[in-house]
């Protein structure tokens, strides 16, 4: 595979292709605990590299055709720095990816050291922007945007269920993510009014949550809060609907999507509260989603999930920085992204916000947040209630 070599044009571009490619390295999490993430970023990250080069490429430069090389960081932070040196390396247009915030955080003192930018599609974690680098672009919600969404879905089905002054029991992943995705809900609820009654850390080794699903169910707590990784919520919510009753009303597994809990559970993930994943009969549902969709399914034969979504939306940001820019160039890419804003028309394929683009800090200054229940076996957005597609009921 050619990378991109800043300065040089033998396809009679300018700015940086070779060959006439410009390729983007994606540093992300193909394999390990993090890859039911890492993989579906990357599959709709291709989709927006199918589109773009079936539309003519990009077009301030001769037509160059999008590439993407892959760094897999097997879910493994350590990797983070040691993928990025390689993508750096290979002189990428731009780096994109990263499921573990710590991974990024390792990797971005790497790309911001060569002037590269880094699109974190997926680490939440707000160390990530509070660093200063202005080479780091923070497509996902970062720790504050991602616990107001909670938060604000927790308001909403305690009120809707009834539960006044609501108690809260929590699980937490021991990770940069975790904790401050913890710290940002501790501020967030100076005001928002929960309760909390238990708070449980663990490693991000753990595979084994018996004991911790028999510490949340033994809690009185009207909400029991999962701020872990995919898997973490979804055993979770296996154990509650084995093993362990629950005398919650509300169950929320916060880093886990819609269409993993669902395939793997189904009714048994009833009631459960987690991550939204946009189908076309979402309203407000923009009709390029509908056509990302459809070419995600007859490519992967499978729905794309919410991670999906902000692969392809981490491409379409590097393509119009580099239209903006007429140029590949690492450090040209970097700049222009600062300017950078798409629409529902121009590569958001988010219901809400209209439009995305980034603050001072790097991140985004509105963050798409949706969440959906699980009830019969499928799932339901329930927030924001612009989209909704019905009401939150108890969990179990």
């Amino acid at each position: 595979m050619t990378a991109t070599v800043a300065g040089c044009g033998s396809s009679g571009g300018s700015g940086g292709t070779k060959d006439g490619k410009v390729v983007l390295g994606e540093v992300t999490d193909l394999s390990g605990v993090a890859s039911s993430y890492g993989i579906p970023e990357s599959q709709g990250a291709q989709i927006a590299v199918d589109q773009i080069n079936a539309a003519g490429g990009i077009k301030n430069l001769d037509g160059a055709k999008l590439v993407i090389k892959k760094y897999d960081t097997a879910s493994s932070p350590d990797n983070g720095t040691t993928k990025a040196t390689a993508a750096v390396g290979d002189k990428v247009s731009a780096v994109f990816g990263g499921e573990i915030s710590d991974t990024v955080l390792a990797g971005i003192n790497v790309t911001h050291r060569a002037g590269t930018a880094w699109l974190d599609s997926g680490g939440t974690a707000d160390q990530i922007h509070k660093r200063g680098y202005d080479t780091v672009f923070q497509v996902a919600k970062n720790s504050t945007q991602y616990s107001q969404g909670w938060a604000d879905t927790a308001k909403l089905a305690a009120a809707q269920l009834g539960i006044a002054n609501p108690t809260v029991a929590i699980a937490y992943s021991q990770t940069s993510y975790g904790q401050d995705f913890l710290d940002a809900f501790e501020a967030i609820n100076k005001t928002a009014g929960f309760k909390v009654v238990s708070k449980i850390g663990y490693p991000i080794s753990t595979t084994d949550f018996s004991s911790i699903a028999a510490r949340l169910a033994s809690t009185p707590a009207d909400i029991i809060f999962n701020i872990g990784y995919p898997a973490d919520g979804l055993n979770l919510a296996k154990l509650f609907a084995t093993k362990y009753s629950v005398k919650a009303k509300i169950y929320i597994a916060g880093g886990s999507d819609a269409v993993d809990v669902v395939s793997e559970l189904k009714s048994q993930a009833d009631g459960t509260l987690v991550l939204a994943d946009v189908t076309p009969s979402t309203p407000t549902a923009p009709a390029e989603f509908k056509t990302f969709y459809d070419q995600y399914k007859a490519k992967y034969k499978a729905a794309p999930n919410s991670q999906a979504m902000f692969g392809y939306v981490s491409v379409r940001f590097a393509a119009a920085a580099i239209e903006s820019a007429k140029s590949a160039a690492p450090t040209d890419v970097a700049k222009a992204l600062k300017s950078v804003t798409l629409t529902q028309t121009t590569g958001n394929i988010f219901p809400s916000p209209s439009t995305l683009s980034f603050a001072g800090d790097g991140s985004l200054k509105q963050a798409p947040f949706l969440a959906s229940q699980v009830v019969g076996g499928t799932a339901k957005v329930v927030f924001p209630t612009s989209a909704a597609e019905s009401k939150i009921q108890p969990y179990k």
